[in-house]
C-alpha cells in the first residue's frame, strides 16, 4: 500500500555549478552534504554526476569557469525547497537550477480506424465512360 508521501514523490534533477576554485575535497565534501540531506528528509538519490570543470556561457562573479554537478534524486516538493535553500546559502555554490524531470508513462493510443471508402472515392475522378455493351 502505498502512502501519500510516496505518491507525491516525483523524479528531479538539479545541476549544480561550483565554484572553480575549490579543491577536490571541498567538492566531494558539497556533494556528500547534499546527498545527505536528500536522504535524511526521506528522498531517495540516484546518481550524483561529477562532470568537472567547463566553461561557462556568460560570467557570474567574474568567473569564466565552474565545476558541474548534476544530482537525480527522487523526492517530495519541500525536499528540494529545502536543498535550494540549503544551495542559495553556500557560499562555494555559483549557479543551481532544479527541474522535475517528465515521467515516461505509456500512454494509450487511440486506435485509429480506418474508413472503408469505396475504390471511386479514393481514386481521383476520371472522364465519364459510356458503359461497355
Amino acid at each position: 500500500m502505498t502512502t501519500d508521501k510516496e505518491k507525491s514523490m516525483r523524479k528531479y534533477e538539479t545541476l549544480v555549478v561550483l565554484h572553480p576554485d575549490l579543491p577536490e575535497a571541498q567538492v566531494r565534501e558539497t556533494i556528500d552534504r547534499a546527498r545527505r540531506l536528500i536522504e535524511q528528509a526521506g528522498g531517495n538519490v540516484h546518481a550524483m554526476q561529477e562532470w568537472g570543470m567547463r566553461e561557462l556561457a556568460y560570467p557570474i562573479r567574474k568567473l569564466n569557469r565552474g565545476c558541474y554537478v548534476l544530482a537525480e534524486y527522487t523526492a517530495t516538493a519541500d525536499v528540494v525547497r529545502e536543498l535550494e535553500r540549503t544551495l542559495k546559502i553556500a557560499d562555494e555554490i555559483l549557479r543551481f537550477v532544479s527541474v522535475a524531470t517528465p515521467t515516461t508513462k505509456e500512454k494509450e493510443r487511440p486506435a485509429k480506424g480506418r474508413r472503408k471508402s469505396e475504390p471511386s472515392e479514393s481514386r481521383a475522378p476520371e472522364a465519364a465512360q459510356p458503359p461497355v455493351e
